[in-house]
C-alpha cells in the first residue's frame, strides 16, 4: 500500500485554463517543470518568530528555536480526461489556495465530487444555509456517520455549503472525503501518479450519479463568481429603468413593524413603506450603477421618537428575479443565487395552486400605516365573528417563549396571520407562525386552555373559544397587505419556497390553508 497524502484540488474554469498568468497571482514564481504532469509554483517562504513571542513573553523567550514559516505552492496539472479534452486542476499546497487568483476556480467542484463519491448515510458534517428565513448559516457535525435529515436538513429551505462523509467508491479514494468548491481528501496519489487520479477526479465531477440520491442540490446554488454578479447587478440597473414587474424592494430583516412610523430614503420625508419608484427618482443623474444602490441609505423611524430605529443600503433591499443566459437567477438580502429551471416553474406551479381566500377584508387603506392598525381595524368591522388577537402572546414552553395565535381570531375555527408585504425574511416568519400556532392548538390541551385563558381576556363571547372537536376543522388563512392587485402577490422567490413548505405542514395536520391578499386602496 502506498502512502497517503492530504490533497486539496480546484478544476481551473475553461476561460482560464491555457495561461498560468490569468490563473496565478504575479508573486508565484516557476519552480520546478514536471514534463507531461504539471508546473510548480511557489512564493519563497521566510522564517519568522512569532509575535507572541515579543507581545506576550517580553523576549524571555529569544533563545529558543521557535519559529513560524507559511509555506505556499501550487501544482497546476493540464491532464486530458474524457472525449480528448484537456483540463486544468489546481492542487494547492500549505496556504497555495493564496496564490490563485479571484473567480478562477470552477464553484461546487469538490462538492459535485463528494456527492458522487459517497453514500447518503455516510455524512459525517455539513455547512448549511437556511435561504427560506434569515439565511442562517450553521456547521453541524455527528459523531457517527448519518444521513442527511439526522441533520435537520430541510431539502426545501436549507441549502449546502460544504460536505464531508465516508467515500463509497473505494477504488477511488477510502475514508473521509469533503468537498465545497474544493475537494480535500487523503489518497495514495503523488507526483508520478497524479495524473490517472485527477483523471478519476474528474470523472466522479461528471458524473450525474449524485442526482439518484442529492437530486435537490441543484435548485438553488450561491453565485459566487464576481463577473457572473457584476452582469446581474447590471441587468437589475437595466430592468429598474425599465419599471419592470421582476424587480421591487422590501425591508430585508425582520422588524416590529408597530415601532415604525415609515420610512427615510429621499430627503426627510417619511414614507409608509420602500417604494422602488421613489429610490430610482432619488438620483438627480439617474441610476446607472450599483455602487448607488449599494451607498444609498434607508433607515426605519421609530414611531416613538421619530429616531432612526435601523438602516439598510437599498441595494441590500432589492428583491428580483432575472434570467442570465437561459439561467434563472434571484437576489435576497444582497447575494445573488442561481435556480433551477424547473425548480422554479414547480415552486411557482405551487405557489399559484394555494387556494384565495373568498372571506371579505376590510380595505387596506393609507391611513393602516402598520400592520397593527389594520389588523384592530379589521377584527372591530365585525366584533361578532372576529377578535384582535395581535400581540396578544401566550406563554409556552418555559424561558422566553411566547406563542401568538393569530393576529385575527374568526368565530368559525379560521386563524387569520396578517403581514405587510416585505422581504422573505419577514414573510417567512408570518408563516412559520402559522404552523406553530395550529401544531400546537392541535396537539397540545395545555396550550388549548391558555389559547382560551387569553382568548377569555380579549372576549366573553363562547363562540371564540377553542373546543377539543376544532381541531379537526381549522382553517388558516395568510393574509399579506400589499400594493400588488394579483390574488397571489409577487412575493420574493424564497417566500414562495416558505410558504410552501408551511401549506404542506399545516395540510399534514388537517388544516385548510389560504391565501389572501390585501391590496392597498388607491388615493
Amino acid at each position: 500500500m502506498g502512502k497517503k497524502n492530504k490533497l486539496s484540488i480546484y478544476l481551473i474554469k475553461d476561460e482560464f485554463a491555457k495561461d498560468d498568468q490569468k490563473i496565478l497571482s504575479p508573486s508565484a514564481t516557476l519552480l520546478k517543470d514536471y514534463p507531461d504532469i504539471g508546473k510548480l509554483y511557489y512564493v519563497p517562504s521566510s522564517i519568522n518568530v512569532p509575535r507572541w513571542m515579543d507581545s506576550f513573553f517580553c523576549g524571555s523567550l529569544r533563545d529558543t528555536n521557535i519559529f513560524t514559516s507559511n509555506a505556499r505552492a501550487v501544482l497546476l496539472c493540464r491532464i486530458v480526461v474524457a472525449d480528448e479534452k484537456t483540463k486544468t486542476f489546481a492542487i494547492t499546497m500549505g496556504y497555495g489556495k493564496n496564490l490563485l487568483a479571484e473567480d478562477v476556480i470552477e464553484e461546487d467542484f469538490g462538492l459535485k465530487v463528494v456527492l458522487n463519491t459517497i453514500a447518503p448515510n455516510s455524512l459525517r458534517r455539513i455547512n448549511k444555509i437556511n435561504i427560506g428565513g434569515n439565511q442562517k448559516t450553521s456547521n453541524e457535525q455527528l459523531p457517527l456517520e448519518s444521513d442527511i435529515d439526522d441533520f435537520g436538513f430541510d431539502i426545501d429551505r436549507d441549502m449546502i455549503g460544504t460536505i464531508t462523509g465516508t467515500s463509497d467508491d473505494e477504488e477511488f479514494a477510502k475514508g473521509i472525503i469533503t468537498g465545497s468548491d474544493i475537494l480535500s481528501l487523503s489518497a495514495e496519489a503523488n507526483i508520478y501518479n497524479i495524473p490517472s487520479f485527477l483523471k478519476a477526479v474528474f470523472a466522479q465531477y461528471m458524473s450525474s450519479a449524485y442526482k439518484d440520491k442529492f437530486a435537490w442540490i441543484d435548485h438553488i446554488r450561491p453565485v459566487k463568481n464576481k463577473r457572473t454578479i457584476e452582469e446581474l447587478d447590471n441587468a437589475v440597473i437595466y430592468e429598474i429603468n425599465n419599471k419592470s414587474p421582476k424587480v421591487w424592494m422590501a425591508v430585508p430583516d425582520v422588524i416590529n413593524w408597530e415601532d415604525v412610523e415609515g420610512f427615510r430614503y429621499a430627503g426627510r420625508e417619511t414614507y409608509p413603506d420602500i417604494y422602488i419608484s421613489v429610490i430610482r427618482n432619488s438620483f438627480r443623474e439617474g441610476l446607472s450603477s450599483v455602487k448607488q444602490l449599494k451607498d444609498k441609505r434607508i433607515s426605519a423611524i421609530r414611531s416613538d421618537n421619530g429616531e432612526v430605529m435601523t438602516a439598510w443600503s437599498a441595494y441590500r433591499c432589492i428583491y428580483a428575479e432575472v434570467e442570465l443566459r437561459g439561467v434563472p437567477y434571484c437576489i435576497n438580502k444582497g447575494r445573488w443565487y442561481s435556480v433551477d429551471r424547473d425548480y422554479v416553474k414547480t415552486v411557482n406551479a405551487e405557489y399559484d395552486a394555494i387556494p384565495v381566500s373568498d372571506r371579505v377584508f376590510l380595505p387596506y387603506r393609507q391611513e393602516h400605516i402598520r400592520e397593527a392598525i389594520y389588523s384592530k381595524a379589521f377584527a372591530a368591522s365585525d366584533p361578532s365573528n372576529l377578535l384582535l388577537m395581535d400581540a396578544k402572546t401566550i406563554q409556552y414552553g418555559g424561558g422566553h417563549s411566547k406563542i401568538e395565535l393569530c393576529d385575527v381570531l374568526a368565530s368559525d375555527n379560521t386563524y387569520i396571520h396578517i403581514k405587510p408585504y416585505s422581504s422573505s425574511a419577514t414573510l417567512s416568519h408570518l408563516f412559520s407562525q402559522a404552523v406553530v400556532s395550529a401544531e400546537l392548538v392541535i396537539s397540545d390541551p395545555s396550550f388549548r386552555a391558555k389559547a382560551n385563558k387569553k382568548i377569555k381576556e380579549q372576549s366573553k363571547k363562547r363562540q371564540f373559544q377553542i373546543k377539543d372537536s376544532d381541531t379537526k376543522d381549522i382553517t388558516v388563512i395568510l393574509a399579506i397587505l400589499s400594493d400588488f392587485e394579483e390574488d397571489h402577490p409577487p412575493i420574493p422567490f424564497f417566500s414562495k419556497i416558505a410558504i410552501r413548505y408551511a401549506q404542506r405542514r399545516l395540510q399534514a395536520f388537517g388544516c385548510k390553508v389560504f391565501i389572501k391578499n390585501i391590496t392597498r386602496e388607491k388615493e
